[in-house]
């Protein structure tokens, strides 16, 4: 049985009932990060100084019977594409340094009116996308934390936050998760707002989140989407009804990864009954290929022109996907939108029969820093706008942490969250890392 570390929903109770005030919270997220950062460079900015100010109000709210929110006082961690006002936001890139913001976007906004307080902005892959940022992963510092969340993923795993915002337009919220050992959420398209973050492809683009535990992950994200503060929780009287799949990139994953993924399964089944391995359904191996085209247009669209005023401070790749992206001609775009929206139609009717869909989240253990990972195991959950989660359960030959991916169908992240609440509770935990 799984035991759940002080997560973000334990430490929000201690908070409520006075067995923990936001000042010794901040505190101890300050010390941590003073110990942790040297090695691991998580984020790009914190201001402890004003985390205290605000803990302390915080805490005068709270004893004078003030107005306080479901996350009042708790630290979280920001990655550094979310406006925030007064506050530096650069992209990941030299071509947005100094930038600070006058508005905050409605994502972190939410969090805010919730009582939450902003410690400090993560690190981000460049630009959002590919080329890595500085961040190192806490299970092993030669190691990556994954891209392009890289950052929100090893402040959550390093113990610094209990919780932190990410995005995901290809494989950004899933794959570092699943590489730092913590849970990663990345909601239905749309369900969390993407106003004032960094746009890089519109149709694809989502908000998505870390924490510690499942109910920590459901509950910080129906928060930012502005909905009923809630925290899924294990259904007694309901066993999930699994499907796996493996789909035709099966073989690039490591054979520890395929190990880990069929013991997982295995595991379920042992205690859920049988798990269900259907075809998959008609067109989705052409994911991957649909994403690209709809990906990399929209960024030549969005991103290069904002590149053409300082190209010299973008990477080479960088230039030249984007490059590539607006030599896409329209009708191929237009086609690729089009197959698209069929796939999301297929997949819809296809999982809408399962609570959640059981497949690897990464190729394997996190590799080294000079890649962020590849993201063929999110590709297709990205393109239909699927919610998509990660829950670590067990390490790889290096020590570094495997995962299992939960993928529902659009619009059923309750149901998803229910499910992957059951499957974190039947599955071993794999403790913390050792920085």
């Amino acid at each position: 049985m799984r035991i759940i570390a002080e997560d973000l929903v334990g430490l929000a109770e201690a908070l409520e009932a006075r067995a923990l005030t936001s000042a010794a919270l901040i505190e101890r997220a300050v010390r941590r990060y003073a110990e942790t950062e040297p090695q691991i460079h998580a984020f790009v900015w914190l201001d402890a100084a004003r985390a205290q100010r605000l803990a302390a109000a915080s805490d005068e709210r709270r004893r004078s019977g003030g107005t306080v929110g479901p996350l009042e006082g708790i630290p979280i961690g920001v990655k550094d594409i979310f406006d925030t006002a007064g506050i530096p936001t650069e992209n990941g890139s030299a071509l947005f340094a100094g930038r600070v913001p006058d508005v905050t976007c409605p994502a972190v906004s939410a969090a805010e009116a919730a009582g939450a307080i902003v410690l400090g902005k993560t690190v981000t892959a460049e630009l959002a996308f590919m080329t890595p940022g500085h961040a190192l992963n806490p299970w092993d510092p030669s190691r990556t934390p994954g891209g392009s969340s890289m950052g929100s993923a090893a402040a959550v795993a390093a113990g610094v936050v209990p919780a932190a915002i990410g995005s995901q337009t290809n494989g950004s919220v899933i794959r570092p998760a699943a590489f730092c050992g913590v849970v990663g959420f990345k909601p239905t398209v749309g369900r969390i707002p993407t106003e004032g973050a960094f746009e890089f492809s519109r149709t694809l683009d989502h908000v998505g989140v870390f924490a510690r535990s499942v109910r920590s992950a459901g509950l910080f994200a129906a928060i930012l989407a502005g909905e009923t503060e809630r925290a899924p929780h294990v259904d007694d009287d309901h066993v999930p009804r699994f499907a796996a799949l493996r789909t035709s990139e099966w073989e690039q994953a490591s054979d520890d990864m395929r190990e880990r993924f069929q013991a997982d399964v295995d595991a379920l089944a042992l205690v859920g009954g049988p798990v269900e391995w259907p075809e998959p359904p008609v067109g989705l191996d052409d994911a991957p290929r649909i994403l690209r085209t709809v990906m990399l247009y929209e960024a030549g669209q969005t991103v290069l022109p904002k590149v053409a005023r300082r190209p010299e401070t973008v990477s080479a790749y960088a230039r030249a996907q984007l490059a590539e992206g607006a030599r896409i001609d329209h009708r191929v775009y237009a086609e690729a939108l089009a197959a698209r929206d069929r796939l999301v139609a297929t997949f819809l009717d296809w999982a809408s029969g399962y609570d959640a869909i059981l497949t690897p989240p990464t190729t394997g253990e996190a590799p080294t820093p000079e890649t962020t990972g590849d993201p063929r195991f999110c590709s297709r959950w990205s393109l239909v706008g699927a919610p998509a989660i990660t829950i670590p359960t067990g390490l790889g030959p290096h020590r570094l942490p495997l995962g299992l991916q939960l993928v529902g169908a659009p619009g059923d992240d309750e149901r998803l969250l229910t499910a992957a609440a059951w499957a974190e509770a039947m599955l071993p935990s794999i403790g913390a890392p050792p920085l």
